[in-house]
Formats: C-alpha cells, sequence, structure tokens
C-alpha cells in the first residue's frame, strides 16, 4: 500500500554504521517497520548496500527495526532477543544511524534475570479456567517485621513486571525498584505480578467479543480467578490488608481494560484502579458506555495515556481524547479518577514504567492520609 500518495512526506535516511561480526558477507539488509505491518523482505525497504532512502508521511510515528534476507533475523539485543522496536516522529527529512548489535537468529546468551531476593515464585491452579499460573509476589523489607501487614497490588502482565530475562523486549516496568523506594520512604506494599496465559492475552483480559480474541472472552473467568482463587491464598500467605480499600490491580493495554472491567465489576475486592493506556478503541469505545453502567462510589481510579501512541500524530491526539472522555465519564460514577498524559511516551513498557511510581505513591499516598 502506498501510504504517501495523498499526504505530504518527508524522506527518512537510514544509514546502518555498524553490524554484528555473525553478519554473513552476502547478507542483505532490509527496514521493518510498524505501518508496513512489520513486513520482511519488501522490496522497496531494501537497503542499498547500508544505506536506505524512504518518503513517510509527516505525522507517521514511525517504529522500526533492521533485519536481513533470512527467517527469524530480525536485529537483537546486547544477549541476541529480541530489542525494543526504534522510534522517531516524521516532523521533516531525517538521519537515522543505526548500530545493529546483534541478529536474532545467532543469540549469544539468555537475559539474566533479574528478580530480587524478596520474590516469590507460586505455581497456582485456576479452576475457573483450568489452567496454570505462575505468579510472582515482592515483599517489602518491613515485611521481616513481625505483626505489620500491607496493601496489595495485583499487576497483570507479571512477565513483564520484574524481570528482564521474561519481559517484552527485556523492557520490565521496574515495579520492585519503584515499590522499593517508597518502601524506603515510609510507604510498603506488597505486589503480586501475574503472568499472562499467552494464547489468551485478549480472551482473559477484554470483557468483550472481538476480533482480537477471537469473538470470545474469559474475561469474567479471570477475573474470578483473581478474586476467589489468587486472592484468598495470597492473603493467606502473606502479610496483607486484604479490605478492598488496601487492595488494586492495575495493567496495561489491554491490561489496563481488564482492570477497569475487574475493579468496578467487584468494588467490595478491588478498591483502586490502575489503568494504564488502556485499549479504549475495543468494541467500538463500549468501555465507556460499560463504565457508566456500573458505577463503583467508593472506588478510586488512575488512568493514563502516552501522546505518542497510534500510528499517526492524529491517532494519538484521538487517544488521549478518548482518554480524557473516559476520565470525564468515570468521575460521576467513583470516588476519583486521576489523569496523567505521558509527554513523548509511546506504547511500550519504558513508558508505563517512568508513569508507575507516579501512580503507585498516589495509591499509597491515599492510604496514609
Amino acid at each position: 500500500m502506498d501510504y504517501t500518495r495523498d499526504f505530504d512526506t518527508a524522506v527518512q535516511t537510514f544509514i546502518l554504521t555498524d553490524l554484528p561480526a555473525s553478519t554473513p558477507a552476502d547478507a542483505e539488509f532490509f527496514l521493518k517497520t510498524g505501518l508496513e505491518g512489520w513486513q520482511n523482505g519488501r522490496p522497496e525497504l531494501k537497503f542499498g548496500g547500508r544505506t536506505l532512502h524512504r518518503a513517510y508521511p509527516i505525522g507517521t510515528q514511525l517504529s522500526f527495526k533492521v533485519s536481513r534476507d533470512a527467517p527469524e533475523s530480525e536485529e537483537g539485543d546486547a544477549w541476541g532477543q529480541r530489542r525494543p522496536d526504534r522510534c522517531h516522529v516524521v516532523t521533516g527529512e531525517a538521519t537515522h544511524e543505526l548500530s545493529v548489535q546483534s541478529w536474532m537468529d545467532s543469540p549469544l546468551s539468555e537475559r539474566p534475570s533479574t528478580l530480587s531476593a524478596q520474590t516469590s515464585r507460586l505455581e497456582v491452579h485456576s479452576p475457573e479456567l483450568e489452567d496454570e499460573f505462575t505468579v510472582l509476589v515482592w515483599q517489602p523489607p518491613q515485611a521481616n517485621t513481625a505483626g505489620q501487614r500491607f496493601p496489595v497490588l495485583y499487576l497483570h502482565d507479571g512477565q513483564n513486571v520484574f524481570d528482564q530475562a521474561t519481559a517484552f523486549a527485556g523492557r520490565t516496568w521496574q515495579a520492585a525498584e519503584a515499590a522499593q523506594a517508597l518502601a524506603a520512604a515510609g510507604l510498603p506494599c506488597i505486589l503480586v505480578a501475574v503472568t499472562v496465559r499467552d494464547a489468551h492475552r485478549a480472551s482473559d483480559y477484554v470483557p468483550f467479543e472481538i476480533a482480537a480474541n477471537g469473538f470470545h472472552s474469559s474475561a469474567a473467568e479471570y477475573q474470578a480467578f483473581l478474586t476467589g482463587t489468587l486472592k484468598p491464598l495470597i492473603d493467606a500467605r502473606f502479610p496483607t490488608l486484604p479490605e478492598a480499600q488496601h487492595t488494586a490491580q492495575a495493567g496495561s493495554s489491554f491490561g489496563g481494560v481488564a482492570s477497569l472491567y475487574g475493579g468496578l465489576s467487584r468494588p467490595d475486592v478491588w478498591g483502586s484502579i490502575g489503568a494504564f493506556s488502556p485499549s479504549v478503541w475495543v468494541q467500538d469505545f463500549g468501555l465507556l458506555a460499560w463504565s457508566e453502567e456500573h458505577p463503583a462510589p467508593h472506588s478510586r481510579v488512575y488512568l493514563d495515556m502516552g501522546d505518542h501512541e497510534g500510528t499517526f500524530t492524529a491517532d494519538a491526539a484521538r487517544l488521549v481524547t478518548q482518554t480524557r472522555l473516559l476520565a470525564a465519564r468515570l468521575r460521576d460514577c467513583v470516588q476519583d479518577v486521576v489523569l496523567t498524559i505521558g509527554e513523548d511516551h509511546w506504547h511500550t513498557e519504558d513508558a508505563w514504567a517512568a508513569r508507575f511510581p507516579g501512580f503507585l505513591r498516589w495509591w499509597l499516598n491515599a492510604m496514609s492520609e
């Protein structure tokens, strides 16, 4: 598809400055972009030697990587594993010098784990979904103090929360670091990270039947697992404050939808909700109407959105507007809503990591007032 026909465009020049020693001498190189469906080997995206010139519409929020002319040959990180996307907003002509660290078809090693000694790993069976979940539980240093109990935050996409070895593109939310800093400041909590069922993410997290989940939702069963199986287990094994006012769930993207759905469905269990970059577009923005139909007068809601989420700057502006609208609708349905717009933030773990400490402080401060 020609994306440049009806738009003002700017030429982007991509230059390969460094290549790994493992690069075959006869290799050909291509650009892969989100705008063009991450397809590999497109003739119009082939480098001539080490240089590619390509026009993109002004306002494109370009995410891209380099690949070779072979399957699974995408550029990797320092370990030869998946690296974060390169990102650039097209505002005019620009030159991008690209240093390739590794190729994913020649991995160097596994990424080292960054789980701390304060983190416990549980394998929990869900009778609601007839499946197993890996659950990571981080406790503050104060947990060693007899008799002290703590508020608890449950996090979706738990593989991305603590450990770079399992996080998408090796980028975590740095949640343990944020919680450690607040614990040192007198605001301790327990974090419970629930690892996703990869093949069922859209089904478990989205309560609507949409194409992404094959028009089948298991969100009610997933939330029943959190409320009926996991939370009682956590409360029995760890020094929690089990009441709703001390319990929250949070997540990003589809996980943000899951948090709003779960928290507003059971305000007797979840007193606070963290919705990072929620996918407000699902079911033709059905989340807005659904939220209004599920008031939770004692609940507190944190919403945010980056201002660079979407394929074009106009898309990003619409997402910000829709998130503002959701916040306005929720203000009539819950006790408190706080809205944050992340400046220069994309739809990435790095952006959510940057906003997470502010959310955590907001949540914990409310319980210390």
